[in-house]
C-alpha cells in the first residue's frame, strides 16, 4: 500500500489528462490556496504538494516529533481508506509524526463521532487534531471551547484553522456542466442528494444547480437518499414513474448513482439514453462508468485530502502559517478516461 515519494509525484503527473481539475470555491472560509496545493490541483489533484516535501526535509534536520490525531467520518467506507491510505504515506514520509486515526461506524453515527472528538480534546492524548465532520455544528462547538489547534477535512466547519478538502460547490459545478452538454437546452434532471442539511451534500446540490440553470436544463426535484444505495433504487423508482420524459439523475455520492442506475435497469428503462452522473470517483463508480452503467463521475482526490492533512497538521505545531482553504483537486471521470483512473486508484490501496 505505501508508496514512495517518486511513484506518487508520478501518479499526480499521469492525472494532468483527465477532465475538469477544480478550483478554489466558497466551500472554504478563504478560495485562496498554497502554491504547493494548486500545482497538486493543476494535476487532477493528485501530486504531492511541494510543501510536503519541504516538510519533511525539516522534520529530519530539527528532530521533534509530533503526535496528532484524525477522526473521520467513518472508516469502514472505500473513500475513507483512500485518506487514510494517504495519512499513512505521510506519516512515513515525513518520519517525524505519530498519527492516531478514529472513525465513526457509519456516516450516520453523530453522536459516536461527537463523543470521539471530545474524548480526544479532554484527554490532552495529541497535540493537534484534524476532524472530518458529520455535524459541522457539534464539532464547531467544540473546537471553539478547545485550545488545541483543530483543522477541518473533507467537511469544513467556522472555528476550523483550515480546510483541507474539495470545493465541493465547483466540482459539483463541473459535473453538472457535463451532464448539461450532454443532454442539451431543456433536458430535464432530477437532482439526488445525501442527507439533508448536511453541507456538504447541500454544497455539491449548488454547483448541480448552477451548472444545470447555465446550460438551461429543467431540474425537476431535489430527493434526499441518505447517500445510501438501497434507499436510492426506492427514491429512483418513483422518480421514475413521476417524470417518465426524464433525460438525467445527478447524485450526490457514486453509491447513490448506482442505486439508480439498479433502479433505471429494474424499470427496464436502461436503453432509454438517461444520463446518471456520480460523485466520489471510488473504484465501483468508476467501474461503472466503464462498464457503461452510469455515465460519469466527480472525482474527489481523498488520498491527497489525507496526505495534505498530516503535512498541515506538522505545519501548524512548527509555527508555519497555513492557508484557510487547501484545495485537493477533482476531476470529471468519464468513458474517456476511467481505465485509467481506475488503475490509479487500484495502485493506492492495494
Amino acid at each position: 500500500m505505501k508508496k514512495n515519494y517518486l511513484s506518487i509525484l508520478l501518479a499526480g503527473a499521469m492525472t494532468v489528462t483527465m477532465l475538469a481539475g477544480c478550483g478554489s470555491s466558497s466551500s472554504g472560509s478563504d478560495a485562496s490556496s498554497s502554491a504547493g496545493t494548486a500545482s497538486a490541483s493543476a494535476a487532477g489533484g493528485n501530486a504531492v504538494s511541494s510543501s510536503a516535501a519541504s516538510s519533511s526535509a525539516a522534520s529530519s534536520d530539527t528532530g521533534e516529533t509530533y503526535h496528532v490525531g484524525v477522526v473521520l467520518k467513518t472508516t469502514s467506507s472505500e473513500y475513507w481508506k483512500y485518506v487514510i491510505a494517504g495519512i499513512d504515506q505521510a506519516e512515513k514520509d515525513l518520519g517525524n509524526i505519530t498519527v492516531d486515526v478514529k472513525g465513526a461506524t457509519s456516516d450516520t453515527a453523530f453522536d459516536e463521532q461527537q463523543n470521539m472528538v471530545e474524548t480526544v480534546v479532554a484527554s490532552d492524548s495529541v497535540q493537534a487534531l484534524a476532524v472530518a465532520p458529520l455535524q459541522s455544528s457539534a464539532i464547531n462547538t467544540i473546537a471553539q471551547s478547545s485550545s488545541m489547534p483543530i483543522i477541518a477535512v473533507d467537511t469544513n466547519f467556522d472555528a476550523a484553522k483550515t480546510f483541507i478538502g474539495t470545493a465541493h460547490e465547483d466540482a459539483a459545478y463541473q459535473g453538472g456542466k457535463y451532464v448539461a452538454e450532454k443532454i442539451g437546452k431543456g433536458g430535464k434532471v432530477v437532482i439526488l442528494a445525501n442527507i439533508q442539511g448536511e453541507a456538504t451534500s447541500e454544497a455539491r446540490v449548488s454547483g448541480y444547480r448552477k451548472a444545470l440553470e447555465e446550460g438551461g436544463c429543467d431540474i425537476l426535484a431535489t430527493q434526499y437518499t441518505d447517500g445510501v444505495g438501497d434507499k436510492a433504487v426506492t427514491v429512483t423508482d418513483g422518480v421514475l414513474q413521476t417524470y417518465p420524459d426524464l433525460d438525467a439523475i445527478v447524485c450526490c455520492a457514486d453509491d447513490v448513482a448506482l442505486g439508480a442506475s439498479r433502479a433505471i435497469k429494474s424499470a427496464g428503462r436502461e436503453n432509454d439514453g438517461i444520463v446518471v452522473c456520480g460523485f466520489d470517483g471510488i473504484s465501483s463508480g468508476v467501474q461503472a462508468v466503464i462498464d457503461g452503467e452510469i455515465t460519469c463521475t466527480v472525482a474527489q482526490d481523498p488520498y491527497n485530502m489525507g496526505y495534505q492533512t498530516v503535512v498541515t497538521l506538522e505545519d501548524i505545531l512548527k509555527g508555519k502559517s497555513v492557508d484557510s482553504f487547501i484545495d485537493t483537486g477533482c476531476s470529471v471521470i468519464t468513458s474517456d478516461n476511467a481505465k485509467d483512473y481506475l488503475k490509479k486508484l487500484n495502485g493506492l490501496i492495494s
